[in-house]
């Protein structure tokens, strides 16, 4: 990923020698330690000691408010305007005096903005703080003035372009709504007014392709997943009747009827369904129900010459037709009662839905289609069942009041067939997660700069399929005539996604990224915030040597876990910060002695796991803004060859 570089910066950095960089037209307050023949002086502005050009004789000891000037080979001019007023008071009257030296008008905001720039050290021109203060009335009008000066700290610190595109992106990721309930109110709004457009339509496919789950979605699957826990061989007892029960009050199967009845009803109705769509799932389940009733009306076999047969039928050997072989004809006729035929039955539906389910993903879902078809003639009930399939489910997974109803073996077919829809991710894989992590990243459009910028002749015949990623079709439907609330809710998801690229940039040999995606955890849907702080080699690439790793989740039971993960000459250490931070660490102890050994076996050391709880002040701003390398500031340092 790269960072975005829209826009220019507000002035062009001035090295000053031994120090930090300074910039044209920036204002601050500075001491004359020493005052030296050639027109140059030390000043201190802070901590920090400088040799700057002066325009004009100044007083050894004095302060004075300085604006940094056009260098003059490689060292700084600084241009003193007055000394500041000692007899007004405190940091009120100092910020009176740099809004007269700005030429600005006094207000509250100004007055404000003036105090948090003097107080946290930040550098200040006319422009940056004109800029500032817009943005700063904006949010005062909408009620959200406290997040937007640390914004403007952060933008400061990290040198990034001064302008309202990046400031509305960082605005938007200091707000903490978690991404996926964005997502997922986006895909409403959406279905809502009817995704009419072309644009539209394709945004509707990438957010299902990022598993933002709503309604809809489940009603495409929900009632599948119901059939299939309800005929799966590896579902207990008590799951099977959850399963069977809910499918009756989707009204699938009616309601009323137990198990038993309904295969019989089943069997009987073998006949009826002749003219069922044809293919071997189908062909296979139709044969063997006639099979059964005709073992059941006429009594001409044991069950046991029966089930053989139906064992030749599904391993496709009498499938063509359901006769009898010539020598189980011969046996002596008895009758077999129906309740000893009914675990055969249900024996076949088992292997159709089985052998269904195991074809490709295209085939297999028209085949189990085709099997609830089989189950209930009727189309209109079908679908039916299908939307109150998908509002039981739904209803669980927001804890709607109406969920309380559900019994309890409901309530395990529910939690089982949420698991099953909604896990993305096989956490227990690394190679799965890496593809993943990545493909979503190609979802997201967060390469899309850097495919423009970096993108071969030859590379550009594939382009156009990053231009039908999130981001792209965010900006194209912005331009397109949409309503208020769909523009407002893009708006905030195209800033979100441009603030990670922002935030993920180069700073000197070092890499930082930051990546917020959205996952489903089980039944659970949460965000997984990942930021790397990493060593680049000579080569540009990643060091694996050294690097901080962060992970950030919103947990259904845990609550805010944090682990921080730090890596010092291939030795990593690792730290939990959770609120259950001793109940964690007897539950993850037993896995210590193989993360050892797995980390061995890739040349690393672990040197040890601590789990505690969030008591400092920096720690609960995590929860609030997992973004903690934001601020450590510009690279500086010397590199030394020997």
């Amino acid at each position: 990923m790269q960072s975005i570089t829209s826009g220019k910066p507000v002035s062009s950095p001035i090295e000053v020698k031994g120090s930090v960089s300074l910039k044209n037209g920036q204002i601050l307050i500075g001491k004359v330690n020493k005052v030296f023949p050639d027109q140059t002086a030390e000043v201190q502005i802070g901590h920090q000691k400088m040799i700057a050009n002066l325009e004009i004789p100044l007083r050894t000891g004095e302060r004075y408010w300085f604006q940094v000037k056009h260098p003059i080979e490689g060292g700084v001019v600084l241009k003193a305007l007055d000394s500041p007023d000692l007899n007004v008071s405190g940091l009120k009257g100092t910020a009176a005096q740099l809004i007269a030296h700005l030429g600005m008008t006094p207000e509250p905001a100004a007055t404000k903005l003036a105090e948090y720039l003097l107080t946290n050290r930040l550098p200040i021109t006319k422009e940056t703080f004109q800029s500032a203060l817009q943005w700063l009335k904006a949010a005062e009008a909408a009620e959200a003035a406290e997040a937007v000066l640390p914004v403007i700290k952060s933008m400061f610190i990290q040198q990034l372009p001064f302008v309202k595109d990046v400031f509305d992106a960082l605005f938007t990721q200091s707000k903490g709504e978690p991404f996926h309930k964005l997502l997922s109110d986006f895909k409403q709004q959406l279905q809502d007014i009817g995704a009419v457009t072309r644009t539209a339509v394709k945004l509707m496919e990438v957010l299902d392709s990022l598993h933002v789950v709503k309604q809809n979605q489940l009603q495409q699957n929900g009632l599948q997943n119901l059939v299939a826990t309800w005929l799966d061989p590896d579902s207990t007892p008590e799951m099977k009747s959850g399963a069977f029960s809910l499918l009756q009050k989707t009204g699938l199967i009616p309601k009323g009827i137990t198990e038993s009845v309904f295969l019989k009803n089943l069997m009987d109705g073998a006949v009826a369904r002749s003219g069922m769509a044809k293919n071997s799932v189908i062909d296979k389940l139709h044969q063997g129900l006639q099979l059964l009733s005709g073992a059941k009306n006429s009594a001409f076999a044991k069950v046991e010459e029966i089930e053989t047969t139906i064992n030749r039928i599904l391993n496709g050997h009498d499938h063509e037709g359901a006769n009898l072989p010539a020598d189980i004809h011969s046996i002596q006729r008895k009758n077999i009662s129906a309740e000893k035929l009914f675990p055969l039955a249900f024996q076949l539906l088992q292997s159709a839905f089985t052998e269904a389910t195991a074809k490709k993903e295209k085939d297999g879902k028209i085949e189990v289609n085709d099997l609830i078809g089989y189950l209930n003639m009727d189309t209109e009930q079908i679908e039916e069942s299908k939307g109150k399939a998908a509002e039981l489910l739904f209803q669980s997974l927001n804890k709607l009041p109406e969920a309380q109803y559900v019994r309890i073996n409901e309530k395990l077919v529910i939690s089982h067939v949420l698991e099953t829809e909604l896990q993305t991710i096989d956490f227990t894989n690394g190679p799965s997660v890496a593809h993943q992590l990545k493909e979503m990243t190609k979802v997201l459009g967060l390469q899309l700069e850097h495919a423009l910028i970096n993108l071969s002749g030859e590379d550009m015949k594939e382009f156009p399929n990053d231009l039908e990623t999130l981001k792209p079709l965010l900006l194209k439907l912005l331009n397109e005539q949409i309503p208020a609330s769909i523009k407002e809710m893009a708006e905030q998801i195209l800033n979100r996604i441009t603030a990670q690229q922002i935030l993920s940039q180069e700073n000197g040999p070092i890499q930082n990224l930051l990546l917020t995606l959205p996952v489903n955890l089980g039944s659970i849907q949460t965000d997984l915030t990942l930021q790397w702080r990493e060593r680049k080699t000579k080569d540009g690439k990643i060091d694996p040597d050294y690097c901080r790793v962060l992970f950030y989740l919103e947990l259904e039971r845990l609550k805010e876990t944090i682990v921080d993960m730090q890596v010092q000459n291939r030795i990593i250490k690792v730290m939990v910060i959770n609120g259950h931070g001793a109940v964690l660490e007897e539950a993850a102890c037993q896995y210590f002695d193989m993360l050892r050994e797995n980390l061995g076996k890739m040349d690393y050391r672990l040197s040890g796991v601590s789990f505690v709880k969030p008591e400092n002040e920096k720690e609960r701003d995590l929860r609030v803004k997992p973004i903690p390398f934001s601020e450590a500031g510009p690279y500086s340092g010397v590199d030394i060859r020997i």
